[in-house]
């Protein structure tokens, strides 16, 4: 099971093989003449008038470009306008020619012999031990310079010269997946995917449709929501979900619970930490979206039920007050709680300088909650000047936003603001994939989840999984 797409001069069929409709008009079109005796001239490009000579008069004839259907059951006068494109490129034109008497012919014809465009695909050579090679073709005047493998937007191995055989790492191979990229001489890529789902047969299958959440970004953590919807998969344990629907997740409605630490150590930066998140809640929510707040302290205070009254959630943010203690995880809990049987899109933004300090709920049963719910976490680790440092706290905070597709930044009174605007802008640029699994579910199992983005540039970030209902 594969995808591939190339980014480069010689585009690829169903975009740079244009059927032209009969009423578009084509300046001056070459000729080409198809018939099973004739010979293709050299170097074929640019709209061409493809005239098709059947062996008999009544025929109805289908024609097929590289396995593309460009037209079927043209009658006399066999002609078809097509754009190859700016660039000879080599094509293999197939045409079938039907009698009113079921008369049958066909014959094949290549045009461009050689000129080959920049393409990949990924063939598993032993799969069990993880060993892939990849079948290239690219320009005679552009060659391949690498084959590399990538994971979460990294390169884990690549190849310089043929063949392009590499061994993936046991820890990049957990999904059972492998997406690769080939680089020719002028930078331009084209890249591949390849899952074991392909090979997976099940007796027992259920089809069940899993709704995800999904932010793409750059190398420099930049989040985009401009991507072609081409470009995505989605590998739902080491299964090959079915998209069904992408769409941008800004037009749907969102409720959020914002969390921001009260503990005796915010005390002196309460005044920053709050005119921040009024700010964030003003330029982030929109008609129809809610917001709950919880003060962090010995014990977690929801300030807030969910509501869309900003001026509301504006002024009970403005009154917090620092004090006591550090409960953080019986905070996220809490926030769990009244989030969970929400419709809308959700999220928990958290505010804190430090790990927890009071918590009932440990570490590992909010990792459960969490994984449960499904609802992404987003942290920003604040330096109050107050806390040393606490790496096994923020380790875990870390893990937590991670798990469920949010993100932890660290922030100071300096750039507080800019951390919150991050987060919106995040949320802003989230999509909304709804895909279709079919394979054998157990109940309460636990599925990994893995989108894939057919460009090394970007990477998607969403939940890690979820247990099966």
């Amino acid at each position: 099971m594969r995808y591939r797409s190339s980014r480069n001069t010689h585009l690829p069929l169903a975009i740079a093989l244009t059927l032209l409709l009969a009423t578009t008009a084509i300046a001056a079109p070459d000729q080409l003449i198809l018939g099973r005796a004739t010979t293709p001239p050299a170097d074929v490009k640019g709209p061409i008038d493809l005239t098709i000579v059947p062996d008999f008069d009544d025929a109805r004839v289908t024609v097929t470009v590289d396995g593309q259907k460009i037209v079927d059951g043209l009658r006399s006068p066999w002609h078809v306008p097509v754009d190859f494109g700016p660039q000879p490129v080599e094509h293999k034109i197939v045409v079938t020619a039907t009698g009113a008497d079921h008369k049958r012919i066909q014959w094949q014809t290549t045009i461009n012999k050689g000129h080959q465009t920049l393409d990949v695909k990924i063939v598993p050579v032993d799969a069990a031990n993880r060993i892939f090679e990849a079948n290239v073709t690219s320009p005679d005047e552009d060659p391949i310079v690498t084959v590399s493998a990538w994971d979460d937007g990294k390169p884990i191995a690549t190849v310089e010269q043929a063949p392009f055989r590499f061994t993936i790492p046991a820890e990049h191979f957990a999904q059972k997946s492998v997406q690769i990229t080939a680089r020719t001489k002028s930078g331009a890529e084209a890249a591949d995917f390849w899952s074991a789902a392909g090979d997976v047969k099940n007796e027992a299958i259920e089809v069940r449709t899993v709704p995800l959440f999904v932010s793409v970004i750059d190398g420099n953590g930049t989040a985009h929501d401009d991507v072609d919807q081409s470009l995505f998969k989605v590998v739902d344990n080491g299964f090959e979900g079915q998209i069904l629907q992408i769409g941008k997740a800004f037009n749907q409605p969102i409720s959020i619970a914002l969390l921001l630490d009260a503990s005796t150590s915010m005390t002196y930066e309460m005044p920053k930490a709050t005119r921040a998140a009024v700010n964030f809640v003003a330029s982030t929510l929109k008609a129809g979206d809610r917001c709950a707040v919880y003060s962090v302290r010995s014990t977690p205070r929801r300030e807030m039920e969910l509501t869309s009254d900003r001026a509301a959630i504006e002024n009970v943010v403005k009154s917090i007050q620092a004090e006591g203690r550090t409960a953080l995880y019986d905070a996220i809990a809490s926030a769990e709680r009244e989030l969970r049987d929400e419709k809308n899109r959700r999220a928990i933004v958290i505010l804190t300088d430090g790990g927890d300090t009071s918590s009932i709920a440990s570490f590992d049963e909010i990792d459960r909650i969490t994984k449960e719910s499904g609802i992404p976490i987003y942290v920003i680790a604040y330096d109050s000047g107050v806390n040393d440092d606490q790496p096994q706290d923020m380790n875990r905070l870390q893990y937590l936003a991670t798990e469920t597709g949010g993100f932890l930044v660290t922030a100071s009174a300096k750039n507080l603001q800019a951390r919150y605007a991050d987060i919106e802008k995040d949320l802003r640029a989230q999509y909304a994939i709804t895909y279709q699994i079919t394979d054998l579910a157990r109940h309460n199992q636990w599925r990994k989840v893995h989108v894939m983005l057919k460009s090394p540039q970007l990477t998607a970030r969403t939940i890690r999984g979820y247990f099966a209902p």
